[in-house]
């Protein structure tokens, strides 16, 4: 695939807390990956489960953990951060899991046609059931990249890999944010005009319903005003408002509709919101 080229190191974080339900899966799902140039970190937020026991099964297959009390998602990911040694790195939750071959996908669109110092490569996921069940095709694509940065998170961000120049020149993720740190993330990339975003073609991550952002009314509260502060530099206070106003009452009326709908018809929403080219 990469004919005389050497592999480029990658680099996968994983940050956990109190995560023993499904973190094995999502260890299994990295060390098994067809690529042979993987660099794997975990960061542990202090668990009080067997999380750490988990952990110390696969220690030979890791290559950093440590496990420390932190002040949040955020903070936690920071740590991963300054200590990888990869030219791109990956993010995975520790209730989520890669698919097969997905490392390699992405370095194939890294090399290809040269690589690039400032370049973020995302692609589509899977959303399933607790038990691993396909529920939801999300993708995602330039266009909806260019038409939803101003909204919301365009990018799924299990599915997402940045070179270690981006975050040494816009920096990593601003812990004062709850939910909103990997979309304000994106978005300082994004109108930075130095990143170039590259799209993998394919599902790579298959990422559990529920989570942070997803978890009720209050959620979607601190969601909105978080998503306000990351836009306010960068858009007018007319603007930023009206789009507040408008997504606030979406998701809210979504979180009654939610449960009334069957999954066809949740996968005809997901399939228009997260429209392709």
């Amino acid at each position: 695939m990469f004919d005389n080229l050497p592999l480029p190191l990658v680099t996968i974080i994983t940050v956990v807390f109190n995560g023993e339900k499904y973190l094995e899966q999502t260890i299994q799902s990295v060390i098994n990956q067809n690529y042979d140039n993987v660099e794997y970190v975990i960061i542990d937020g202090g668990s009080t489960d067997g999380t750490v026991d988990i952990i110390r099964k696969y220690e030979d297959k890791i290559d950093y953990w440590v496990s420390e009390p932190d002040s949040g998602l955020y903070d936690a990911m920071n740590k991963g951060i300054k200590l990888a040694t990869g030219e791109l790195i990956g993010l995975i939750n520790s209730d989520d899991i890669y698919n097969d071959g997905t490392v390699s996908k992405v370095t194939n669109q890294y090399v290809n046609p040269q690589k690039l110092r400032f370049v973020i490569i995302s692609g589509a996921i899977f959303r399933t059931d607790s038990q691993g069940n396909i529920k939801i095709r999300l993708y995602t694509s330039h266009k909806s990249l260019e038409e939803q940065i101003e909204w919301r998170m365009p990018l799924h961000h299990p599915a997402t890999f940045v070179s270690c120049d981006v975050y040494k020149t816009i920096g990593a993720f601003n812990t004062k944010y709850k939910i909103a740190g990997d979309y304000d993330f994106i978005y300082r990339a994004f109108h930075s005009r130095k990143v170039k975003f590259l799209i993998v073609d394919d599902f790579l991550t298959s990422m559990r319903l529920g989570g942070l952002s997803e978890e009720g009314i209050m959620s979607i509260w601190i969601k909105a005003k978080e998503n306000f502060q990351v836009r306010k530099d960068n858009i007018s206070l007319v603007k930023n408002f009206l789009i507040f106003l408008f997504v606030l009452l979406v998701n809210g009326i979504k979180q009654i509709v939610k449960p009334l709908l069957s999954d066809p018809l949740l996968s005809t929403y997901y399939r228009y919101r997260h429209k392709r080219d």
